[in-house]
């Protein structure tokens, strides 16, 4: 054990408070798997507030320590193993340390990890995505999915001299501003509501951003009318339309917007791009992306010390390859026969649950109404958290929320313990007295 690693518990008392519903001896047991999580998260707190740098990889009492991962397979800092359906939230589709990611950066940093000047691989990568992508034109690349939506807009409120941006409720597109909440020139339209455009996407409007799924807001899909009309709203009061493909590029062999029969302005792209790395992109239009040249007179300026760097290029450029229309197909369907088996599951255990899903992402919603609005992805939080706390006692590292996704890397044999972790789970909870009703998870 490290010096500077306590010997006990120190930091209990910065620990965030767990859910009353969620019966105690669930979480005396997650603790005495953990103690030595516990003591890095003591440590943590010493250094980072709340001894976390990332938000959602926080929760309570305490978050659990990764030492190491591969393909589908993760240990932590107790020996404790997991099978992985969060694959650090969609990035990793070919699962941890995948073999011809690992090699192509174990290839480079024999060259140099950066530099200040371009590189082959940068040009490879933007190359694939152009070829794979059929809305982009030109690309440019950022190191992560919210730097993209912050270019993104600059592009559209340079290129249509506006200010305002519209968003979806419950749509997420970075933890920056203007996208977080409480931000001015922002205007928010219900997700799915045709009827609301044209109040919420007007003359003013720079920039219309959407997903076709709401990730952060619970894996609720868009209706393709609803995002056709995005896109028509937007063309006819002259706003850039942007298609957040962060996420869901994985769902389909040339994203989902060109599945959709979509031709968006611009597309925001991250996560898989990156094999593993971080990364993040604008591509679209190449009048738009233009602005940015440095061959053009009053351009855009666009900086980043390490905007597509040699690391990520090379990585990304073996996971997209890897990525094909079989891989796709193949992580769709076990993704459809997942969500079917999980409410199964919940279903034969009293425990009703909904399974939101788009192409190989899900989400696991209490209860059994359907689910149509953020609003509904946050009920029964206490539900949601108990059954959190009883996947990883079972096995099985999913997201707090409830999110899951698939990654090439899970095998048969693994999505059906993957399946089974489900039902042992919705067992340990239906085992514990008044905690369906407490949590909400039954309330009509």
């Amino acid at each position: 054990m490290p010096a500077s690693e306590p010997a006990s518990d120190a930091g209990g008392q910065q620990h965030h408070a767990v859910h009353t519903a969620v019966p105690p001896a669930l979480v005396d047991e997650y603790r005495a798997a953990r103690s030595r999580s516990a003591r890095i998260f003591a440590r943590a707190c010493r250094s980072m507030p709340g001894g976390e740098t990332r938000a959602v990889t926080h929760y309570p009492p305490f978050p659990t320590v990764m030492e190491r991962g591969t393909g589908a397979e993760l240990m932590d800092v107790d020996g404790n193993h997991y099978l992985d359906v969060v694959n650090n939230y969609t990035a990793l589709v070919h699962g941890n340390a995948q073999p011809e990611a690992s090699a192509a950066i174990e290839a480079i940093l024999r060259d140099g990890t950066v530099f200040p000047a371009p590189h082959r691989s940068q040009i490879a990568l933007a190359e694939e995505i152009a070829e794979r992508v059929p809305a982009v034109e030109r690309l440019r690349f950022t190191n992560s999915g919210s730097e993209a939506s912050a270019l993104a807009l600059r592009i559209a409120r340079r290129a249509t001299g506006r200010r305002e941006l519209t968003l979806a409720d419950g749509g997420y597109h970075g933890a920056i501003a203007p996208f977080t909440s409480g931000e001015p020139d922002v205007v928010r339209t219900p997700y799915n509501d045709r009827l609301a455009l044209e109040a919420t996407i007007t003359e003013r409007t720079a920039a219309v951003f959407i997903e076709p799924f709401l990730g952060a807001g619970g894996v609720i899909p868009a209706e393709p009318s609803y995002l056709h009309a995005v896109q028509d709203r937007a063309r006819e009061v002259g706003a850039v339309f942007v298609f957040d493909e962060v996420q869901s590029l994985r769902n389909a062999p040339q994203g989902t917007a060109h599945a959709l029969g979509l031709t968006p302005d611009l597309v925001t792209l991250a996560k898989i791009i990156g094999g593993g790395m971080p990364i993040g992109a604008v591509g679209g239009r190449a009048d738009l992306l233009e602005l940015t040249s440095p061959l053009v007179s009053g351009r855009l300026d666009h900086a980043g010390t390490f905007n597509g760097n040699p690391v990520a290029s090379v990585a990304g450029l073996a996971a997209l390859r890897r990525l094909d229309v079989t891989a796709i197909a193949r992580l769709n369907g076990s993704a459809a026969k997942l969500a079917d088996e999980i409410a199964a599951a919940g279903a034969a255990a009293g425990a009703p649950v909904v399974v939101t899903r788009s192409g190989s992402i899900l989400n696991v919603h209490p209860g059994a109404d359907a689910v149509r609005a953020p609003a509904d992805a946050r009920r029964a939080p206490g539900f949601r958290a108990a059954l959190h706390l009883s996947l990883m006692l079972e096995g099985v590292y999913t997201t707090p929320r409830g999110m899951l996704n698939l990654s090439t890397a899970l095998t048969p044999d693994q999505l059906r313990q993957v399946a089974d972790g489900y039902t042992r789970a919705f067992e340990r909870l239906t085992s514990q007295p008044g905690l369906l009703e407490e949590a909400g998870a039954l309330a009509p």
